[in-house]
């Protein structure tokens, strides 16, 4: 942990659920009885306070500035959702309501000791690079902060799109495929794994480029220095070609715009239990070196 990391424990805790899940606003309730248990104040966003008998909150895209600490009952879509506006002084803890929980990877079956080892500081603070994205060159929408990835992708029946990619000013190639990502370490096991992408170690200054069916066979994902800025040109396209951020915002994208993205100065910190390990994580959510029955 560094000098520019939060402090825990936290004496205001923000709660997020995922709503869709009763099995998540149950354990959500059980987590904010232990929380005022222990003394600590507890918030939710809006959507959520609905749900957990708490007064409404702020809405989830802005619970985190202002409390100490964030929990989130679900899975990586609840997680991104509430990391979204978290700035860097506020970590977040996530408890897996979901499937794979690459982010939320604490199960709910320990949570009341999670939050409890929480509550006493026997937790780890894990630094996790974002992004910083900007799309545009006149009129410029962002700065945008993503955790995992952005994605230029066409709608179903769009045609194949042409997108220019440079890398610190220095032309690297004119994709023909279905799309484009761009993964943090934290984001390789999202989009970017399933697209064939590698998996980076979340320690990692790094950032990947990998198209999506790709039209040219040499084409491959590239590992390249998290210093160094993207650009990417949407050269051609047809109408339905948007840029998706976390999957939580989408923007329709024009032929001539331009996205750039580089790594931002603000990271997120995560939760982590201190006897966690990521390859334990990979082993048991990717189920690696397992036999099929």
């Amino acid at each position: 942990m560094n000098e520019r990391s939060p402090r825990l424990p936290p004496r205001l805790v923000g709660v997020a659920v995922k709503l869709s899940s009763p099995q998540a606003v149950s354990l959500g309730r059980r987590v904010v009885g232990q929380l005022l248990g222990h003394g600590v104040q507890v918030t939710a966003d809006c959507e959520s306070a609905a749900v957990l008998g708490l007064p409404p909150g702020p809405p989830r895209a802005a619970l985190g500035r202002s409390v100490d600490l964030v929990v989130v009952v679900g899975g990586d879509g609840t997680f991104l959702s509430a990391a979204h506006g978290c700035p860097q002084s506020t970590p977040v803890a996530g408890i897996n309501m979901g499937t794979l929980g690459f982010l939320t990877e604490h199960p709910p079956d320990g949570a009341e000791e999670f939050i409890g080892d929480v509550l006493a500081g026997r937790v780890e603070l894990q630094r996790r690079d974002r992004l910083e994205v900007r799309v545009g060159e006149g009129e410029v929408s962002g700065p945008f902060l993503v955790l995992n990835d952005v994605v230029i992708n066409k709608a179903a029946l769009a045609r194949m799109i042409s997108i220019n990619v440079e890398v610190a000013g220095e032309h690297l190639s004119l994709y023909r495929a279905d799309g484009l990502i761009l993964a943090t370490p934290t984001g390789s096991t999202a989009y970017n794994l399933s697209a064939g992408g590698p998996i980076v170690h979340p320690g990692l200054a790094a950032l990947v480029i990998t198209p999506i069916c790709p039209h040219t066979l040499s084409n491959r994902p590239l590992v390249v220095p998290s210093g160094l800025e993207v650009m990417v040109t949407l050269v051609r396209g047809d109408e339905g070609v948007y840029l998706t951020l976390d999957g939580q915002q989408g923007l329709p994208l024009r032929a001539g715009q331009v996205v750039r993205v580089r790594v931002a100065e603000e990271p997120l910190w995560m939760v982590r239990d201190r006897s966690a390990s990521f390859f334990s994580t990979l082993h048991q959510k990717l189920k690696w070196g397992e036999r099929e029955a």
